[in-house]
This record gives C-alpha cells, structure tokens and sequence, in this order.
C-alpha cells in the first residue's frame, strides 16, 4: 500500500508567538539562536559565545512541542526539536504538528537532502538567503500513520546515534596526538624538562619555496601533481582535488619531495593557516606550489619529522609563528628566515621515536574511523531516502 502524499503544511502549522523584549515572560526564558544549533544533527550547542538578539530583539516562544527551524541560510541545514520552553530568534520558525504527526519525524523530514534542495530552489535573497515558508509548507511530503512514523523514527534515531558516536570517536582521536606530545615533552616554549633548544634552521639541511607554474586540474602525460593548501592543512598530505603542472627535468628534481620532508604554508588571507603544516610520508612522484615552504630536516637523525609538524600546531608555538609573520595586501605572510628562527625542544630520539610509534598506531585507528565515517554516512543517507520518499 503506497504511503499518502500530503503538503509540510497539513504535517505542521507555523506558530510564531512573539515575545518582546520588555515582556517579563522573556526575561525567565532561555533563547536559542541560529548559532546555537548544529548544522545537520539539531543538536544544541551553547558554547559558540553569542547572544546575538537574545536581549535587544522581539523573539518567539517556544515549547517541547515544536520544531525550530532555521529559515536563515537552509543549506546549513539547522532543524532541532528541543525539550525545554524558552524563546528563539526570528530567524528561527516554531513549527507545532498537528494531532497525528510524531515531531521527531518532522524534524527528520525537514533535515532530508530533498527538502534542502527543495527550498534552496525558491529562496529569497542572494548574500543572506532565507527560506520562503510559504512555498517550504507546499512542498509535498510522506505522511504515514502515526505507528509507522515513530517506527522510521526509531531507525533513524539509532543511526543518529551511531553518527554522534563515531564524530566523539573522531574528536578524541585529533585531541589525543597534541595532548601526548605534552605529556611526553612538555610545552616545547616553556621546556619543563629541560631538552636541548635549537632554531629551526640549524636542524634543517634545505628551506625551499614551491614551484609559481600555473597548475591544471587535467593530467596530461608527464605532468607533475602539485600539493597545494588544502593537501597539507590536516598535518598529513592528503590527495584530494589534485592540480597538476609541466616541470623542466632540473626543476623537477629540485621540487621533487622526499619522505620525511614537511610543508608548510607560507602564505594566505587566514592567519590560522600560517606555519599549518605536514610531513610528507610517500614514495609517488610530486612537487609543491609556491605558498608552501619545503624543509628537509639533516640527516643527522636528531629530529623526527612529525615531532617537528606536531609541535609547530601546537597553541604556544603557533603564537610565535604569528608574531614573526608579517601582513601584506591583506594576506599574511612567513618567509624562510623568519621560519628557520623558531626555536625547537629536542629531547632523545628513542622518545621522538616512540611518539611516532604511538602516532602510527592512532593513524590505523583514525584510518577505521574514516572508513566507519563513510559507511555511516552513506547508511543515514540511504535510510532518509527510503524511509522518508515522496513515493514510497
């Protein structure tokens, strides 16, 4: 039996009950905005430090009946179902079912990939697009009895869950490498334990910048692939969106990366991204652009290359990196001099060695989470889309 089709509007009723800023009531409410709902799970998050509204502007009440939904940049996504009363930003739309309809299942309709895509056909305005309510309570959906609803809220719930679980997994997984070095080490500013402090530039055999052809996204025979940015921010070179380029052979063999050298970011508009950098740990053929800065460490063995990379994202020492960069038409900038001055702890090998033993083994398990990531993904997507279809 095919499940009825029925507009948003006989699912749910817009129920905007203003509140100004002066009314009592509101004094005693807690208010939600836009920011404080995580795009794509609901979830609310009160540490973004913004009360943007919450004092100066009328709101809208709201209760554990409703579903608030954000109509200020859909495409974000921001759909809750919160399990207090309180009060809620404009932007934000109460939207109270109607007997019948489960508000979980509401709030799954309304996070959908089709329903996204839906109202981002019919929005209004070009730099701060908003949702037209009008058309979004027109747009046909399933609407199943009400056993069947909280039975597909169930599944998605559960794989709600599992998402969450592997995001944690995921957080505590990046925490832990910077939180080791600091119990292996020490802060490498303040030194507690007392190694050995040396500048960059008396541990590293070469400084080199990056190649200023201009790169292609199509390979042809002979090309070179060139990192770029986006290759090296996540403190390993990564191959996504590749851009390639032609090199002279004498070129190429001075570009040419090497295991163990690491790249960093010399240039760009973020200051945050300045001094970002990753260890090069492959054998295929690449060279680098020119907002990187290539460093090869001597072969003296007295540095691992990612003790290098993990204590350069450390907080401490990025502030020494932005203290020497330098702002020029907008970007900030760090050059070779500059970089090689940063001053480096270096304890024992065998200690470096052993972090990088550590590291390995949580790359494995980063690798699981990735894969589980993807399946998870790929598993909330397809059960949106069959359990939620126009036409099933």
């Amino acid at each position: 039996m095919k499940t009825p089709i029925a507009p948003l509007g006989e699912l749910c009723k817009m129920d905007r009950q203003g509140l100004q800023p002066d009314d009592p009531a509101a004094l005693h409410l807690p208010f939600v905005g836009v920011e404080n709902i995580d795009a794509g799970t609901g979830i609310l998050n009160y540490d973004t430090n913004s009360r943007v509204g919450s004092q100066r502007s009328t709101t809208f009440r709201f209760d554990e009946r409703h579903v608030l939904y954000a109509k200020l940049r859909p495409y974000l996504n921001k759909v809750t179902t919160p399990g207090f009363a309180g009060r809620c930003s404009t932007e934000l739309v109460p939207l109270l079912p109607r007997s019948g309809v489960d508000r979980d299942f509401v709030a799954h309709l309304l996070r959908r990939k089709q329903t996204v895509e839906y109202v981002m056909a019919s929005v209004t305005g070009s730099r701060m697009p908003r949702t037209d309510m009008k058309a979004l309570m027109t747009m046909r959906v399933p609407l199943p009895p009400l056993d069947e609803q909280r039975r597909i809220v169930g599944i998605l719930n559960r794989a709600a869950r599992i998402e969450r679980l592997r995001a944690q997994s995921e957080e505590q997984l990046r925490e832990f490498i910077p939180a080791l070095f600091i119990r292996m080490f020490g802060d490498p500013v303040e030194n507690p334990m007392g190694w050995q402090i040396r500048s960059l530039s008396k541990l590293v055999e070469e400084f080199r910048y990056g190649t200023s052809r201009k790169c292609s996204t199509e390979h042809h025979e002979g090309n070179v692939p060139v990192l770029r940015i986006p290759n090296v921010l996540g403190g390993t070179v990564n191959w996504n969106d590749m851009k390639f380029t032609s090199l002279s052979g004498k070129e190429e063999r001075t570009l040419k990366l090497k295991t163990g050298d690491i790249l960093f970011v010399r240039t760009n508009g973020n200051p945050d991204y300045i001094g970002r950098c990753a260890v090069y740990a492959d054998s295929r053929r690449a060279a680098y652009a020119s907002y990187l800065i290539r460093a090869r460490l001597k072969m003296t063995g007295s540095l691992v290359p990612e003790y290098v990379s993990t204590a350069l994202a450390l907080p401490s020492i990025r502030q020494i990196i932005l203290r020497l960069a330098r702002t020029t038409a907008g970007n900030y900038n760090i050059n070779i001099n500059s970089l090689g001055r940063l001053p480096l702890s270096v304890p024992p090998l065998v200690h470096q060695e052993k972090f990088l033993s550590i590291c390995r083994k949580a790359a494995h398990i980063g690798d699981f989470i990735e894969i589980a990531d993807q399946t998870s993904s790929r598993l909330t997507a397809s059960l949106m889309s069959r359990l939620l279809a126009d036409d099933v």
